[in-house]
């Protein structure tokens, strides 16, 4: 069976689908470490472009919420909010925080699209770092994927069993 993602760009509304094996999976493992220690407080830089790029994320049942930001830390401004929703019950709450923006959002506030997806918001700092935009939606998908991995047992423990 082939695993997939929707990914949603809440400023343009496009949406694709991509699966699990598009993905590099050195790209999977070195977000997965990026994930954990931001999961543990942290802010990990991404280890390119003079590690000017911090994360930050918060995990909210099977919800991920993480920003991509542009450091130093002490005058960090987000480019890039990402949120990753694996269950379509919790996945309502995430999308309404998301679009909780002053940004002219084209995708529907009340109609988040079947999990599992990532939903990616550009901030307006992003624009000022145009080098980024074509690394930006690789990474939320990489990052959604090493979220999917990091809760595997998670999903498993609660997925219906038959009998």
């Amino acid at each position: 069976m082939k695993l997939f993602m929707r990914q949603v760009s809440l400023l343009t509304a496009r949406v694709r689908q991509h699966q699990h094996d598009a993905v590099p999976y050195d790209s999977v493992i070195l977000c997965t470490e990026l994930l954990v220690a931001a999961l543990l407080g942290g802010r990990p830089a991404l280890p390119f472009d003079g590690n000017r790029w911090l994360l930050t994320a918060t995990a909210e049942g099977l919800n991920l919420l993480a920003t991509l930001w542009t450091g130093p830390w002490e005058q960090r401004t987000p480019i890039l909010i990402c949120g990753i929703a694996l269950r379509s019950r919790e996945a309502p709450g995430l999308w309404n925080r998301l679009h909780d923006s002053t940004l002219p959002l084209q995708t529907n506030p009340g109609q988040p699209p079947r999990t599992p997806w990532i939903a990616d918001r550009l901030e307006p700092a992003a624009m000022a770092h145009p080098h980024t935009l074509p690394w930006m939606e690789d990474f939320s998908r990489a990052l959604a994927w090493a979220w999917f991995e990091l809760t595997r047992h998670s999903r498993e423990q609660h997925a219906p069993r038959g009998d």
